[in-house]
């Protein structure tokens, strides 16, 4: 009896030994598993990311690049830019062809080498962030094309017909209105070049219109303007940049203004008579 139970003793201690062994085994396969999906996973995502050049500041337009404007960055590749630089070496000595905004990355398609860098600056490059490029047709731009250059600043005047009660009765007038003041010029005719060569003579190409920079709104309600009426330019000076309030120009306003204007005699209505071959003016009876 004590044989077999000593028998049962070993037996029992060699399958548990057996089992330790195996859950050991068990264990250890289990962490090679999982080390060896961490690693496809840790690959897998080291493949689907990029380390990329990034602006730490806003980069005006014809910069040099220098490293201190720059940072690195790891994205996912499909949020990698096209032509996105990702190292200093390959974008060192170039030129911003437009701005660049912080935390942007930085797209070969916006820089330029010294040695290329253009003369001629898009539209989209000279406008400024939060403004919206707008072509104004401007009546008397024949008059001022010549003395006028993109980075100018101007003032915006409207002449439109606006309605007016006069007597009970609406009458239309035509009124000057300031629309906008300190406005910034980003192109005159196709030029954004502000030390461009204007050609004189007949080798001048004929301009019709510029362009300004103006916010949302503001761009509208010039669209707006320009269906209604007139616009005109005034030239303002470089360190002019007050805004003053200025009311609207109508006759009553250059009669109030200049009295000499006025005349002496009251206004009277009149309609024309026809006697035989002769007009005669009559004043209409109140």
């Amino acid at each position: 009896m004590q044989k077999q139970r000593l028998i049962f003793l070993i037996v029992g201690v060699v399958l548990g030994l057996v089992a330790v062994v195996m859950v050991i085994n068990y264990l250890k396969d289990m962490e090679e598993n999982t080390k060896r999906k961490a690693a496809r996973e840790l690959e897998k995502l080291r493949a689907n990311q990029a380390v990329v050049l990034v602006a730490n500041r806003d980069i005006p337009a014809e910069t040099p690049i220098q490293s201190a404007m720059l940072d690195t960055s790891i994205v996912p590749r499909e949020y990698v830019q096209p032509q996105t630089a990702t190292s200093l070496d390959s974008i060192s000595g170039m030129i911003t062809i437009a701005p660049i905004s912080r935390g942007e990355q930085i797209s070969l398609t916006k820089l330029t080498s010294s040695g290329q860098q253009s003369k001629r600056r898009d539209l989209a490059s000279v406008t400024p962030v939060g403004k919206r490029a707008v072509s104004v047709t401007v009546d008397n731009i024949s008059e001022v094309a010549s003395l006028i250059k993109p980075g100018d600043i101007i003032d915006l005047i409207t002449i439109i017909p606006m309605p007016k009660e006069v007597d009970g009765k609406k009458v239309i007038q035509q009124t000057i209105v300031p629309a906008f003041q300190n406005v910034l010029i980003l192109a005159v005719g196709q030029e954004t070049d502000p030390n461009a060569v204007v050609p004189k003579g007949p080798q001048r190409e004929k301009i019709n219109q510029i362009t300004v920079a103006l916010d949302t709104t503001d761009a509208n309600i010039l669209t707006f303007l320009q269906e209604q009426g007139k616009i005109r330019v005034s030239l303002r000076s470089a360190k002019d940049t007050q805004i003053e309030k200025v009311e609207p120009i109508t006759w009553d306003t250059v009669l109030d203004h200049i009295p000499s204007l006025k005349s002496d005699d009251p206004y009277v209505e009149t309609i024309d008579v026809y006697r035989g071959l002769n007009k005669e003016k009559m004043p209409v009876s109140q």
